[in-house]
């Protein structure tokens, strides 16, 4: 957080620095280092500010405008973009799978899949249309579309930006048809013909912690977790691997480990809260088999700190509630 918050500062300034012919562009630049600190609602009034809009003032204020909730604005904000700010058939396809992201959500699958068909019969398509629709597929179980797109995805599953997407989806067709075995083995021949990328190293962890009860003292979803961390450091979003280290340590009985990974992640990572529901646990258990008695006090602090500071999601709210109400009745 701390050079995002630097990065907006820097914008800040310049857009009082700036000459009138670059002002746009510093307040593109500035929406958007406002939309990564989740300052939805003013980089929504940053990107009004342009004058003459272009396709990335148009995408940032529709993608603002989502982030902050206005829905039938940032609708309508894609749509602007898609008609009239670009001719660039890769960028409408772009939009097009935004389109069709909001449409699943309030006007059903049907409409989505339109859309997401539309992006695919132009040039340069996007892959996250692909990745979109295949999920919609497995969503509802629809696996003969999950089989069709699949075919297509496998053309881009060696193209290095496509891997993390491509493993981790392909693992999940072979599980929703109850073929364990080959979901591993898919997702193994990826690393085989890319053992340097993170992305497969990671979908291999997360697979292997699903399929837990098959192998109970297997340290791999560990090992695989601890790999995809020193690969992809420097090459992809990290923040909630060492909690996929943590919780793979935590399966097969190593609580000391578990902690250690936890306290790692929250040293790494302060602001996620997916490294603290991982503390919490570890610490929970930890305590429990030392027979030591439970500081629940710490433990409710931190708690209160997740749920007050760091935006959980429902899943996550709903854990630390039960756990929390277990703690205070122990």
């Amino acid at each position: 957080m701390g050079l995002k918050m630097g990065a907006v500062q820097a914008f800040r300034s310049a857009l009082r620095l700036a000459e009138p012919s670059i002002r746009d562009k510093v307040y593109v630049n500035y929406g958007r280092s406002l939309v990564t600190i989740g300052k939805y609602a003013q980089a929504v009034g940053i990107f009004q500010n342009v004058k003459e809009a272009t396709f990335n003032s148009g995408s940032g204020l529709a993608l603002a405008l989502y982030k902050d909730k206005q829905y039938e604005e940032s609708y309508a904000s894609y749509e602007s973009a898609l008609h009239w700010l670009t001719e660039d058939q890769g960028l409408q396809s772009e939009i097009l799978v935004a389109l069709a992201s909001m449409a699943y959500l309030f006007q059903g699958p049907e409409e989505a899949k339109t859309l997401l068909f539309q992006s695919f019969q132009l040039e340069n398509p996007s892959p996250w249309g692909l990745y979109a629709t295949l999920s919609l597929g497995l969503l509802h179980q629809d696996l003969e579309l999950s089989s069709l797109v699949l075919k297509e995805l496998e053309k881009l599953k060696d193209h290095v930006r496509c891997l993390p997407h491509y493993s981790i989806l392909i693992s999940y067709v072979y599980l929703l048809q109850g073929d364990s075995k080959r979901a591993v083995w898919e997702v193994s021949k990826l690393i085989h013909r890319h053992p340097n990328q993170p992305g497969p190293w990671l979908s291999l962890s997360i697979l292997l912690i699903r399929l837990h009860a098959e192998r109970p003292r297997s340290y791999a979803p560990a090992r695989c977790g601890e790999i995809a961390m020193k690969l992809g450091q420097n090459t992809m979003d990290v923040t909630k691997v060492l909690c996929i280290v943590s919780l793979g340590l935590f399966l097969v009985g190593n609580y000391k480990q578990a902690l250690k990974s936890a306290q790692k992640a929250i040293h790494c990572y302060p602001n996620v809260a997916e490294c603290w529901i991982a503390l919490i646990s570890a610490l929970m258990i930890k305590t429990k088999n030392n027979k030591q008695e439970m500081d629940k006090a710490k433990l409710d602090q931190k708690a209160a700190h997740v749920r007050n500071n760091l935006n959980p999601s429902d899943s996550l709210s709903k854990w630390l509630d039960e756990h929390c109400q277990h703690i205070r009745s122990a």
